[in-house]
């Protein structure tokens, strides 16, 4: 893994971790954790692979209005960690936003 796309997933995954924690709680982290490893073997750091799997766990837990704001968050922290300007489109999704930082940065 190239150190670019590394350090991507770090900011990534910290990015995830403290919205949540912000947001809800670290309990709440701690346990959506504990469900992707429980219900999908999805430990943390395989998370930036599985995005899908976790934006599925968030609408099953906090319904689709709660994950989208979650996600908005997320997409917000972690554009911010990367230094990239966050425009909000409504429709997209965390794996849409995930796409268009790492355009922006060439890592794709």
């Amino acid at each position: 893994m190239q150190h670019q796309e590394r350090l991507f997933r770090d900011a990534l995954l910290e990015s995830i971790d403290q919205t949540i924690t912000v947001l809800l709680s670290q309990g709440v982290l701690d346990a959506l954790y504990d469900h992707l490893q429980i219900f999908h073997s999805i430990a943390r750091d395989q998370v930036p692979d599985s995005l899908d799997t976790l934006l599925n766990a968030l609408v099953q837990i906090f319904g689709d209005r709660g994950a989208e704001t979650i996600t908005k968050a997320v997409a917000k922290k972690l554009f911010f960690r990367l230094g990239i300007e966050f425009t909000d489109k409504p429709s997209r999704t965390l794996l849409e936003y995930v796409d268009q930082a790492k355009m922006k940065l060439k890592i794709l």
